[in-house]
């Protein structure tokens, strides 16, 4: 057992003299306050002394349990060294010392400076509570979303963040908090359990085009300079991010194909950078085009090489972009996303993100028949994904559904016809006398 004891002490600031159990005033100054402290060694056999002490217990009782519980943590291991560092000063060293790349790493930034910092940032990383986690939880669920910045820059919040902006936020937390467990910065994880976020329940519809609505909406905008963007994002179903980072020599339109390997996206500090796909080598594929899609951009690269020789050795060959600005550097994805929305409702027809242009496509597909592992394979995605978040169960598809079933119902009849009659066996057979 570790050695540990607890004595009485004046509570006066200045004094602070231990006093015998009984004495009704302290002997050094005459105050009438005391309080139970305890000190207690916590070093194993053969380790060097590592004493712990504490105080301001009411009763004597209160210390020996206190020092109960610290021994029996000390002993299984469970024993967090005390600390007065900030979740906001741990947070700021988990992010700059974690190795995420992209979205990832700007998003984590992001819940850290934007929603977990400024509500809980001055709190003692071994203070935080569940409720405390609970309360920051719906606060940004009511009043969490950042509409402009105040005075000095400060923010200044009014509307609620959804249920996946929240869920997005918990993840950093959970996160973060589980590496400050494995660490022996604290005991358990107070964000476990503190929100709950069901994927499929929570998750809003997404939008999709009919192809009437895309076939609408080509045609409106034939003359655009990123028509050829938009018809390649509905033809193959590739990110923003992969169509911004496509190469020349990523297409092979003698065969109808295009190679998917890198994407043009934003990285941790905001900044635009090529990076390795979503996810990973896993992510890499090879895409078949239609042969409509193959000629425009066959007439694509011979505009590009225009603008190639306007631009003379300004122009950005080395980057060999196939969807970039007229001098070859590559566009801004919110530009893009801009111009895509805008476009989107000039056109008169019902305003998607551009993202939702990978959805048609998949919905599209599964529309017409094609199998869940063939839809997974053009977007790179696992099978198990595509037919969770891909899988939209449209107007038209509950209209086929209901008319197969129809038919199967309501066919033609089918001709019912008599068993076949087994003969008797003749007299002399198997059987007889």
């Amino acid at each position: 057992m570790r050695r540990g004891s607890v004595f009485r002490r004046c509570t006066k600031k200045d004094c602070r003299t231990r006093v015998d159990a009984g004495v009704r005033r302290c002997p050094g100054c005459g105050a009438d306050g005391f309080t139970w402290w305890y000190i207690v060694d916590l070093a194993g056999p053969g380790e060097s002394r590592r004493q712990r002490k504490a105080g301001g217990f009411p009763t004597k009782a209160a210390a020996v349990d206190a020092v109960t519980r610290l021994q029996a943590a000390s002993a299984d291991g469970t024993y967090v060294e005390p600390s007065r560092v900030t979740l906001g000063e741990y947070l700021r060293q988990w992010w700059e010392a974690g190795s995420w790349r992209g979205n990832t790493r700007r998003d984590y930034r992001v819940a850290i400076e934007r929603h977990i910092g400024p509500r809980l940032g001055r709190i003692a990383l071994q203070a935080l509570t569940k409720p405390q986690v609970k309360a920051l939880y719906q606060h940004l669920l009511s009043e969490g979303k950042i509409v402009h910045s105040g005075r000095g820059g400060e923010p200044v919040s009014g509307e609620p963040l959804s249920k996946k902006s929240v869920q997005n936020v918990h993840i950093c937390l959970r996160a973060a908090l589980n590496d400050a467990v494995e660490d022996g910065l604290l005991r358990s994880n107070p964000a476990v359990g503190a929100f709950s976020y069901s994927k499929t329940k929570d998750r809003q519809e997404m939008l999709t085009w009919s192809v009437e609505e895309l076939q609408a909406f080509l045609a409106f905008t034939a003359g655009d300079r990123e028509h050829i963007l938009y018809r390649t994002a509905l033809a193959t179903g590739m990110r923003r991010g992969e169509l911004l980072g496509l190469r020349r020599r990523d297409l092979d339109l003698l065969t109808g194909r295009l190679r998917v390997r890198q994407q043009w996206t934003r990285n941790g500090d905001g900044g635009l950078r090529f990076l390795p796909l979503k996810t990973g080598i896993r992510a890499w594929r090879n895409v078949d085009l239609d042969e409509l899609t193959v000629g425009a951009l066959e007439v694509h690269l011979q505009a590009q090489e225009f603008e190639r020789r306007s631009w003379g050795s300004a122009y950005r060959t080395d980057l060999d972009l196939v969807f970039a600005q007229t001098d070859g550097r590559p566009n801004d994805p919110d530009v893009v996303r801009r111009r895509f929305e805008r476009r989107a409702r000039d056109a008169g027809i019902l305003p998607i993100r551009f993202h939702d242009l990978r959805h048609t496509h998949a919905t599209l597909l599964l529309e017409a028949g094609q199998s869940i592992k063939y839809v997974a394979e053009r977007l790179g995605d696992r099978e198990d994904t595509v037919l969770e978040t891909y899988g939209h169960v449209t107007s038209r598809m509950r209209s086929s559904g209901v008319a197969q079933v129809a038919r199967f119902l309501n066919g033609p009849p089918q001709v019912v016809r008599d068993p076949p009659v087994t003969p008797r066996a003749e007299s002399g057979g198997l059987g007889s006398d």
